[in-house]
């Protein structure tokens, strides 16, 4: 539940407030309050404060929202409870003055509280330091006490559903206008935020369910895309879609390997192959994946949600539509293993390809680029 407390010397006002809610507030609890008028409960509240000149900030002030995963079940006594029972972790005993009213005009029922943290005796028993640190741990210690769930919880199922839906949309779609309307799809809204040095700068995504105009300045729903994934960073993102403009653009003058992977290679990209099992010459070797790298990735050091150091991206795993590639490339390395005596010219360029990038093993897996710079110089040597 996402709830709030403050601690401030208050007017009629906030008890105005709290009992209106363009006239759908209801109130369900209160104590040591005789006046039915917002004006006379204040003047009864504003009496018992001044037994305790010491303490300016006599109110505690905030309130509990039900998410939906909540509000389907539960009922507005059991609300209050909630609510009295948190209040009372922080300090809130029988002495005090209070008045509880639950709220039904937003898209989210919530119940308000206005506390006089003096006791009818004088006596200050809802302390102020740390208030709604403290107030948040007492609502989720009441939510387990009751086996439900805690914001934190939900926060945590929500983020998992954020970055499911979130990697899905980076692999099918190739820039950040597309990746928008794809999450807007699934029932999400990303927001971008950007600066003159590095342009787009940030992200944040709100599920539509969440959104509340209404107490849009109280609490911003959603999360940043750091409190989603710490791995997934927005220059990862951009350097993705990079690499897919690149090896789209690439992939339109080639359809063999060896003119894909140059035509990558005067944009400044590195190919490294994945074979299917070990290479064997003059055999049809499957491809399983290619690797695109930026030959300069100083932007690019860290190991992140897809990017590997020293490897880059995967294709297979960046891009959900990249799989016709694989199978294009595929079917012409058989087509070449195939022709090995009419076309060997070509086929010997396949097997130099793959034998510079996998090295003296001929492994399925990824050479650094310092090796491949060494195969390229031994074949100059044998010219």
């Amino acid at each position: 539940m996402n709830n709030s407390a403050t601690t401030r010397a208050i007017t009629k006002i906030a008890l105005q407030y709290n009992g209106n809610d363009k006239g759908t507030a209801e109130m369900v609890a209160s104590n040591y309050l005789l006046r039915d008028t917002a004006e006379g409960q204040f003047n009864e509240m504003k009496t018992v404060a001044e037994r305790n000149t010491k303490v300016k900030k006599w109110a505690l002030t905030g309130y509990i929202s039900q998410p939906d995963e909540i509000s389907r079940k539960l009922k507005d006594e059991e609300f209050k409870q909630i609510a009295i029972e948190a209040l009372a972790k922080v300090g809130l005993t029988n002495k005090n003055q209070y008045r509880l009213d639950i709220h039904n005009s937003t898209k989210h029922k919530h119940i308000h509280f206005v506390v006089n943290r003096i006791d009818i005796s004088g006596k200050c028993t809802v302390k102020a330091h740390d208030i709604g640190r403290r107030f948040g741990e007492a609502v989720r210690e009441v939510c387990k006490e009751k086996g439900l769930l805690t914001d934190i919880e939900i926060g945590i199922q929500k983020k998992a559903e954020m970055l499911k839906s979130l990697t899905e949309a980076i692999r099918s779609e190739n820039n950040f206008d597309d990746l928008i309307l794809a999450m807007k799809r699934k029932g999400f809204e990303v927001q971008l935020s950007s600066n003159v040095k590095d342009g787009i700068s940030g992200m944040r995504i709100v599920m539509e369910k969440d959104k509340n105009l209404q107490t849009e300045r109280v609490y911003k729903a959603g999360y940043k895309l750091s409190e989603i994934s710490n791995h997934l960073k927005i220059s990862e993102i951009k350097s993705l879609f990079e690499v897919k403009k690149v090896v789209r653009e690439a992939q339109k003058n080639a359809d063999k390997l060896k003119e894909f992977r140059e035509n990558l290679q005067q944009r400044g990209f590195s190919v490294k192959i994945q074979y299917n099992g070990e290479f064997k010459a003059g055999q049809k070797n499957e491809i399983q994946d290619l690797w695109i790298n930026k030959v300069d990735s100083n932007g690019q050091e860290k190991n992140g949600f897809f990017f590997r150091k020293n490897v880059g991206f995967s294709l297979s795993a960046i891009d959900s539509d990249l799989g016709d590639l694989g199978k294009l490339l595929n079917k012409n390395n058989e087509i070449n293993n195939q022709n090995t005596h009419s076309d060997s010219e070509t086929n010997e360029s396949l097997i130099e390809i793959a034998d510079g990038l996998l090295g003296d093993f001929l492994k399925p897996t990824y050479v650094s680029q310092d090796e491949d710079e060494l195969w390229k110089k031994k074949r100059k040597l044998r010219r």
